[in-house]
């Protein structure tokens, strides 16, 4: 739990900051398998993420952030153990995913890191809606995806490259899709349109810096012109819904 320091040297309490996050599985999982763990190195890699947003953002109890083996590709998060669980099946995708358009693991690899925390921002937003009992008028899971997307975006070239290589995923995504078995009533929207939702609020960010995105194979645009109002809605969106909840 973060502390905010004062002058003089005291400390106060966030009065709303009662939880953290933290590395592992929740109690709850470990009463069921008290041998389940995860590697150091994983580990490691989830701490900076703890380590980060414990300083970022208050909670009213503790969340848990692993990986684990899951039986497919998924990622998700469950609200009756707050876990944020990556599933290694969804980085194997990835991998496999990115392997269809380079043959440079340096770039796979990299693509791979970038898709994966956009993935993690994106269980974060399930996770916030739910700890703080957020408001989200229209599809969660596209207002989830569109604070992954705020998130990446924080003003760097690293920033931006992540968020649009965690958008190619969606696109290389569906290809594979089979066009007759389209699952309409999903709660997700198509890959093809995550895709293009994500390369909007990127270009949208800076249109002067991101001119390159617009073009028959990426942006159309018709859809561009209307993306720097929609990313600024959807900045502006969730910073007055995480308002209260961001540590000083």
């Amino acid at each position: 739990m973060s502390v905010n320091a004062q002058p003089g040297g005291t400390t106060v309490k966030n009065a709303l900051d009662k939880g953290d996050f933290k590395v592992g599985f929740s109690p709850k999982t470990k009463a069921k398998d008290p041998k389940k763990a995860m590697p150091a190195d994983e580990q490691a890699v989830l701490q900076e993420i703890a380590t980060s947003l414990n300083q970022l953002i208050a909670l009213p109890r503790n969340v848990y952030l692993n990986f684990d083996t899951c039986g497919e590709a998924n990622a998700f998060y469950d609200p009756e153990t707050t876990e944020i669980t990556i599933c290694y099946e969804l980085l194997d995708q990835f991998e496999s995913e990115f392997k269809t358009i380079s043959k440079d693991q340096k770039r796979i690899d990299a693509m791979v890191e970038d898709t994966l925390v956009q993935t993690f921002f994106h269980e974060l937003g399930h996770c916030l809606i739910d700890v703080w009992d957020l408001p989200a008028t229209g599809r969660e899971e596209d207002a989830v995806d569109q604070l992954a997307t705020v998130l990446l975006l924080d003003g760097s070239p690293e920033g931006r490259d992540s968020a649009i290589n965690a958008a190619i995923e969606f696109e290389i995504a569906s290809r594979s899709e089979n066009k007759a078995s389209l699952m309409f009533w999903d709660e997700h929207s198509f890959s093809k349109t995550r895709f293009y939702d994500m390369m909007c609020l990127v270009y949208g960010s800076d249109p002067q810096k991101n001119g390159n995105l617009v073009g028959p194979k990426l942006l159309p645009i018709e859809r561009a012109e209307r993306c720097p109002n929609e990313y600024k809605r959807a900045e502006r969106a969730w910073l007055r819904l995480l308002e209260p909840y961001i540590l000083k």
